[in-house]
């Protein structure tokens, strides 16, 4: 199937505006995600994981031995910084559950050369569209046509956009 250049263009809702690669728009940094910042997304995504579960590392290193070394009678120092540490782990924990969902989705999305838009609405576009007819009647399934193998869509996910 040959599928024009620019047949990934998607209008997006909250900017108004037309994105080549439109994957997402993302409420967290008020804007879109397309194919001029998609690898720069991948990259800060992974680094909220790396950075959010080192945290919680050295959080429970500091609690551990918080825990081994309190005393009766502690300063109330002590315990409040306990507590903060504490509950900011449980933050950073939260927090990367659903950061490494998020980044193992889009790496799903990567291997299968699919955007998260076009993943939810294949039926409003044609070309994922596989029209089957049979005997109990035609049925619409879901195929990518954009699909290269595994390393053709890493090959494309990295190549530079102009």
């Amino acid at each position: 199937m040959n599928i024009p250049v620019f047949s990934r263009v998607r209008n997006c809702s909250k900017c108004k505006a037309n994105i080549r690669g439109f994957d997402h728009h993302c409420p967290a940094f008020g804007n879109c995600i397309g194919q001029k910042n998609h690898r720069l997304f991948i990259i800060l995504l992974t680094g909220f994981v790396i950075a959010e579960s080192t945290y919680t590392m050295c959080s429970t290193k500091f609690i551990t031995r918080s825990l081994n070394t309190v005393k009766i009678g502690a300063e109330n120092q002590n315990a409040l910084s306990l507590y903060v540490v504490i509950s900011t782990m449980l933050f950073s924990v939260l927090q990367v559950l659903w950061q490494v969902v998020f980044l193992m989705w889009h790496v799903y999305c990567i291997l299968f050369n699919i955007k998260t838009e076009e993943w939810i609405n294949w039926n409003k576009y044609p070309e994922f569209q596989l029209k089957e007819e049979s005997q109990l009647g035609n049925r619409i399934s879901f195929t990518n046509p954009y699909d290269k193998g595994f390393i053709g869509n890493i090959k494309e996910f990295l190549r530079p956009t102009f």
